[in-house]
C-alpha cells in the first residue's frame, strides 16, 4: 500500500516565513493588548487616588496623561515585531513599553491602595521603585542592537555582557537596599524586603548609578556612532532618524527646565519616549519615508543656533553690566544689539558645520578636491586608484553608489567596464563623462543620497569638476590595463606563432627532408647494381629538397616584415604606393639605423593612420611626414577631411596605435588641424635601453675558457 508523502517545510521555505510572519503579528499585537490593558488598570488606580496626597508626584490630571503616552509608545514596537519578526529590536521596544506601564500602574495602585487600605499597597509600592528597570534595560539593548537586530561587531559582545550585568545588579540593589521603598514617592514606607548585606547601596547611590546606568546609557549611545561610521548610506539613514528624535527629545527636555515643574519634567519624558519609539519604527520599516537629511540638519542649525544666541545674550549682559556697573534697561538693550549683529555670521557658521556633517563637502569644493588629490596621490598602486578614488568622493558628499567605468575599444563599438564600485546600485544615478585629451574613456557613475530623488545643483556642479580632475587618474589606469592586455596578447601571439611556425616545418619541411633521407638509403643499396634507376632516385630527390628549401624560404619571409627586408623608408613607400587615392609624402632621404621596435611601431602606426584617412575621409588629402629629431622619429600623419567627432570613441585602430607607441616610451596624439582635418602625432625614442649582459660565472673560467679550459 502506497504510504501518503508527508510533506517536510523547512524553516526558510515560504510557507514557514508566512507562518513566522503571522505568529509574530499575532504576538505582538497580544503584547501590544496586554500594555493596553495595564494603562487602563493605571487610569483606573489614579482616578481612585485623585483625592490623596501625592508626595514629589505630578498631579492626577496629568497622570491620566501618563497611560495613554504607554500605548502609544507601545504601537511602533507591535509595528516593527509584527513586520519583522526575527528583528529583537520591536519585541524590546514592547518589553520597554511593558516595563513602563508596569512601572506606572506600581505607582498609581501603591498610592491608592496606601490612601484607601487596600490589600497589597506596600508591595506596590516596593515594585514601584525597581520596576524602571524592566523599562529602562530594554532601551539600552535595543539602542545596542539597533536596527538590523546584531551587534555592530563581535567585539561588542563585552559591552552587551557589561549591560546584561548592570541590568541584573540594579534589581537587587533597587529592591533590597535598607530604608524607604522610594525616597521620592514613598517616603514613609518602609522597604518589606530589606537584607542587611545591601547597606552599602545607601552610601554609594551616585557611584552606583554611574556605573550600573549611566555606563549602560553610554556604551548603547557609542555603539551607534561606531555603527554609523562602518556601515554603508542604508544604515546611516536609519540612524539618523534616531538622532533626529534625540534631538526633538533634547529640545523639549531643556524647553520644561526653566519653568521648574516636575509634572511637565515627567510628561516631556513621556513624549521622548514616544518620539523615540516613532523614530525607531519609522527608521526601520520605511527609512524613506522622509526627507530625514533635511529635517536633521534643520533641527541641528536651529537648536544650535538657539543655544549659541541666550549663551552669547547672558554672556554679554554680564560683561556689559561689569562694564558699565550697570544692570538695567541700557545693559539689556546693548545686549541685544550684539546678539543682533552677530545673529547672521552665527547662522552661517552654524550652516556650514551642519552642511558639512550631513551633505559632506558639496559646498566647498576646494576642499573635495584637495582631498580626492591627496589621496590619489598617496595611493601606490594603479590597482588601488580608481576605488580609492570612488570611496573618497562617496564619502566626502555622503553618498550612497558612486562608481567609475572605463571603455574599451572593439571591433564595433566601445564597451564600457565598471573598474571601480563603492555602496550599492541605486535606481537612479547621474553619468558624468571622463574625457582626456579629446578622448571618452569612461564615466563617473553616482547615486543619489538615500533621502533625495535626484543631486541638487551644487552636487552636479561638484561632481562635474571632480570628474574632470578624475578624468587624468582614469587615463593613466587605463591606459596600464590596456598595456598589460597588450602584453598578454602579444604573448599570446608568439606562443601561436610558434605553434604555427612549428607545425609548417613539421608538415612542410620534415616530411621532404624524410623523404630524400629514405630516397638516398635506397639509392645507395642500387648505386652499384642499377646506375639508370640510381640516377632516376637521385633526381628526385634533388626536386623534393628544392621544394622544400622554396618552403624554407617562404616560412622565413612570412617571419619578416616589410621593414625588416625593405626597411622604414623603402617599406613606407611601397605601402603608400599600391594606395588608390593619392598620398604626399615628406621623407629623410636616408633615415639611419634605429631600434627595430621602434621602426615596426612607425610603420604599423602610417599604415593604421593612412588607412583610416582612406576609410572615414577617401575624398581627402592625405600627408605623411617622418621626421628626424634629436633623439626621436617624429611620425606625422594628417588630412584635410571633415575632422573628428566633438567625443571621440577610439577604435581599435587608434588604440593600437596608441599602445605601440607607448610600448617602447613614446607618446601618441589624436586631434584636429589647425586649417581643418585630422592629424595623428607620435614621437618614437630612435634607441632603446638594451638589457644588462648575463654573466655565467659558473660555466667559464678566468680565461674565457670553459671550466676543464678547452674552448
Amino acid at each position: 500500500m502506497n504510504q501518503p508523502t508527508r510533506t517536510h517545510t523547512s524553516p526558510t521555505s515560504p510557507k514557514a516565513g508566512a507562518a513566522l510572519r503571522r505568529l509574530g503579528k499575532r504576538t505582538a499585537w497580544t503584547g501590544w493588548a496586554l500594555v493596553v490593558v495595564v494603562c487602563g488598570a493605571i487610569a483606573v488606580f489614579v482616578l481612585l487616588s485623585r483625592s490623596a496626597p501625592r508626595p514629589d508626584w505630578h498631579p492626577w490630571k496629568i497622570a491620566l496623561l501618563e497611560p495613554a503616552m504607554f500605548a502609544l509608545y507601545a504601537t511602533p514596537g507591535a509595528v516593527i515585531a509584527g513586520r519583522r519578526p526575527r528583528n529583537p529590536v520591536g519585541w524590546l521596544l514592547l518589553l520597554s513599553a511593558f516595563g513602563a506601564s508596569v512601572d506606572s500602574l506600581a505607582h498609581a495602585y501603591g498610592l491608592a491602595a496606601l490612601s484607601s487600605h487596600l490589600p497589597g499597597g506596600v508591595v506596590a509600592a516596593w515594585v514601584s521603585n525597581w520596576a524602571f528597570a524592566l523599562h529602562v534595560f530594554p532601551l539600552f539593548f535595543l539602542l545596542l542592537l539597533f536596527p538590523n537586530g546584531r551587534l555592530p561587531t563581535p567585539r561588542w559582545r563585552i559591552a552587551a555582557w557589561y549591560l546584561g550585568a548592570a541590568a541584573a545588579l540594579v534589581l537587587p540593589c533597587a529592591a533590597l537596599a535598607p530604608g524607604p521603598v522610594s525616597r521620592d514617592y514613598f517616603p514613609t514606607v518602609p522597604n518589606p524586603f530589606v537584607v542587611p548585606l545591601m547597606e552599602f547601596v545607601n552610601s554609594t547611590e551616585g557611584p552606583l548609578s554611574l556605573v550600573l546606568v549611566a555606563g549602560p546609557l553610554v556604551i548603547a549611545t557609542a555603539s551607534l556612532l561606531r555603527r554609523y561610521a562602518i556601515n554603508g548610506a542604508v544604515v546611516r539613514q536609519q540612524i539618523k532618524w534616531v538622532t533626529f528624535a534625540m534631538l526633538v527629545n533634547v529640545t523639549m527636555v531643556l524647553g520644561i527646565v526653566p519653568f521648574h515643574d516636575d509634572a511637565f519634567a515627567t510628561l516631556a519624558v513621556d513624549l521622548a519616549t514616544v518620539t523615540l519609539s516613532m523614530a525607531i519604527a519609522v527608521a526601520i520599516v520605511r527609512h524613506h519615508l522622509f526627507d530625514i537629511d533635511r529635517l536633521l540638519s534643520r533641527s541641528l542649525l536651529y537648536l544650535g543656533l538657539t543655544g549659541c544666541v541666550v549663551v552669547l545674550y547672558i554672556a554679554s549682559v554680564s560683561g556689559l553690566g561689569l562694564v558699565l556697573q550697570s544692570s538695567g534697561t541700557v545693559t539689556a538693550l546693548l545686549a541685544t544689539g550684539v546678539v543682533a549683529v552677530a545673529l547672521q555670521p552665527l547662522r552661517q557658521g552654524l550652516q556650514r558645520v551642519v552642511s558639512r556633517w550631513v551633505y559632506g563637502l558639496r559646498d566647498d569644493p576646494y576642499a573635495a578636491l584637495a582631498d580626492l588629490g591627496r589621496r590619489l596621490e598617496a595611493t601606490t598602486g594603479p590597482a588601488q586608484v580608481l576605488p580609492e578614488a570612488a570611496a573618497t568622493v562617496a564619502n566626502a558628499l555622503r553618498l550612497e553608489y558612486v562608481a567609475v567605468e572605463l571603455e574599451y575599444p572593439t571591433a564595433t563599438r566601445p564597451t564600457a567596464a565598471p573598474a571601480a564600485r563603492y555602496g550599492r546600485p541605486t535606481a537612479e544615478a547621474a553619468r558624468f563623462d571622463l574625457v582626456h585629451q579629446g578622448e571618452r574613456i569612461g564615466a563617473l557613475v553616482v547615486g543619489a543620497r538615500p533621502s533625495e530623488t535626484r543631486l541638487s545643483r551644487a552636487d552636479l556642479r561638484l561632481l562635474a569638476d571632480v570628474a574632470r580632475h578624475l578624468s587624468q587618474a582614469a587615463a593613466g589606469v587605463r591606459l596600464s590595463l590596456m598595456l598589460s592586455r597588450s602584453q598578454e596578447r602579444a604573448v599570446t601571439a608568439r606562443a601561436e606563432e610558434r605553434r604555427r611556425l612549428a607545425r609548417d616545418l613539421h608538415d612542410g619541411i620534415g616530411p621532404v627532408l624524410t623523404g630524400a633521407i629514405w630516397t638516398l638509403q635506397a639509392t645507395c643499396q642500387v648505386l652499384r647494381s642499377d646506375p639508370a634507376k640510381a640516377q632516376e632516385m637521385l633526381a628526385t630527390t634533388l626536386a623534393n629538397l628544392r621544394q622544400g628549401n622554396q618552403d624554407l624560404r617562404r616560412i622565413s619571409m612570412g617571419l619578416r616584415s616589410p621593414v625588416d627586408q625593405l626597411g622604414l623608408r623603402e617599406a613606407t613607400l611601397a605601402f603608400i604606393s599600391r594606395m588608390s587615392s593619392p598620398v604626399h609624402t615628406d621623407l629623410p632621404p636616408q633615415i639611419p639605423q634605429m631600434a627595430a621596435a621602434t621602426e615596426e611601431a612607425a610603420y604599423w602606426i602610417v599604415t593604421e593612420a593612412v588607412a583610416n584617412v582612406l576609410r572615414h575621409a577617401p575624398t581627402a588629402t592625405c600627408w605623411v611626414r617622418l621626421g628626424l629629431d634629436e633623439g626621436t622619429l617624429a611620425v606625422t600623419v594628417a588630412d584635410n577631411g571633415p575632422g573628428l567627432p566633438t567625443q571621440l570613441r577610439p577604435g581599435i585602430g587608434v588604440t593600437s596605435m596608441r599602445e605601440r607607441a607607448t610600448e617602447i616610451g613614446g607618446s601618441f596624439h589624436i586631434g584636429p588641424r589647425t586649417s581643418g582635418g585630422t592629424q595623428v602625432i607620435a614621437h618614437l625614442p630612435r634607441t632603446l635601453p638594451q638589457p644588462p649582459p648575463t654573466h655565467r660565472h659558473a660555466e667559464r673560467g678566468e680565461d674565457g675558457t670553459g671550466q676543464d679550459g678547452a674552448r
